[in-house]
């Protein structure tokens, strides 16, 4: 069985943390015999830090704590997170409860033939705008650059190599899928397996932003300029 860090992003979501991690442990001890939980506090409000901690003591083998001072975004969460794993694969979750951790057992047995395996939703409870946000960001990327990311917004299990070889230069939301768009140029694997989203339970969306929205699409236009026109090495 692999090895798999599986982190968790949390802004201010008391309600949801312990139960997200509850779920994650158990389909973690199904699915690989060396595993590890990294939670990440992004300086919540709430009791996030709190129970955090707490689920930390309870399992001081098993699971790492990280705590910004700062509320830094869902951006740089996820990446330090990725940054500060250790085991072969990593799969990432937010603590709000909208993604099944269980979409896990579907992942592995991928893994043999997939370098990374996005999580697709198979249906969005968004509003017009975010829907509008969410097609740009999945089918530009395919104009653009000839990659089908399927959902890159969602989670995804990826190898840990790919996070420490390629390198990036989005500052924000669009990390995730350049560093898809590159693995794929470089000739890494990319699969999917379909999950049904549940309702978010607490924390706010804030993906989806106006500033994030901008600094991604300046993103992007900065890799197509690289990979495309001027024909850098991915």
């Amino acid at each position: 069985m692999p090895s798999i860090s599986l982190v968790i992003a949390a802004f201010n979501e008391e309600a949801t943390l312990e139960a997200v991690f509850v779920r994650c442990l158990d389909v973690l001890v199904e699915c690989s015999d060396d595993f590890e939980v990294l939670i990440l506090d992004d300086a919540s409000t709430d009791g996030t830090g709190e129970i955090a901690e707490s689920i930390a003591r309870n399992h001081p083998d098993v699971v790492r704590v990280i705590t910004h001072q700062k509320n830094q975004g869902i951006a740089a969460t996820f990446e330090e997170l990725n940054q500060a794993a250790t085991r072969d694969y990593v799969f990432d979750i937010p603590a709000d409860g909208e993604y099944p951790p269980e979409a896990l057992r579907e992942i592995v047995p991928l893994l043999d033939d997939f370098d990374i395996v996005v999580c697709r939703r198979t249906f969005k409870r968004y509003t017009l705008y975010r829907q509008l946000v969410s097609w740009c960001y999945r089918w530009l990327p395919r104009v653009m650059f000839g990659v089908e990311l399927f959902d890159p917004g969602s989670t995804k299990c990826r190898r840990r190599t790919l996070i420490e070889e390629i390198p990036l230069s989005s500052r924000g939301v669009f990390a995730e899928a350049e560093r898809m768009i590159r693995a794929v140029r470089r000739g890494h694997r990319l699969g999917k397996v379909d999950v049904e989203p549940e309702r978010r339970m607490a924390g706010d969306p804030r993906g989806a932003g106006f500033g994030y929205v901008v600094l991604a699409a300046v993103d992007l236009l900065r890799l197509w300029f690289q990979l495309v026109i001027l024909r850098r090495r991915p």
